[in-house]
């Protein structure tokens, strides 16, 4: 069973997503934002991604590229809005795959009892019919794998 919770209410246009880090709150945020981490948590196993741009402040823009072991190439980019370390981000998220399908992302950080984080990310679409067609795509699925793979990253720093 993940120990990843998602949460997608029939008729809203959001997913919510949550996870208990066994981390403490200010290295989560860090490994969450760090461009050099990221290329090791971000996207699925069978995936080799790169961040091409990532500037975590207002404004600031990101992009990461995957890449398949055969060469196809997926973007993913977005703006920061809000940068509040170690609490909170606002940013959007969109897949150039689908140009102008932009959902608006609020990532919390909350501070737990003993050295724990609480990941919450809410995703807001432009539709229900919009959330429904990213939900299709496996999204859920590709989500607690990065969230598995981002606690893996924070396991392997701690031990150090």
């Amino acid at each position: 069973m993940s120990k990843t919770n998602i949460i997608a209410e029939p008729g809203k246009q959001e997913v919510t997503i949550t996870r208990i880090f066994n981390a403490p709150r200010d290295l989560v945020f860090r490994m969450y934002t760090d461009p050099v981490t990221v290329p090791d948590w971000w996207g699925p196993r069978s995936l080799q991604t790169r961040v091409d741009r990532m500037e975590v402040k207002k404004g600031g823009v990101w992009r990461y590229v995957q890449r398949e072991s055969g060469g196809n190439e997926f973007a993913h980019n977005g703006v920061y809005h809000e940068v509040a370390a170690p609490e909170r981000l606002i940013n959007t998220y969109e897949f150039e795959g689908y140009p102008g399908v932009v959902g608006l992302v609020t990532t919390t950080f909350e501070e737990l009892a003993g050295g724990k984080t609480k990941f919450t990310e809410l995703t807001l679409y432009p539709s229900v019919e919009v959330r429904e067609a990213v939900l299709q795509t496996g999204m859920a699925e590709g989500a607690s794998e990065l969230l598995d793979r981002l606690e893996e990253q924070l396991e392997k720093v701690q031990a150090r």
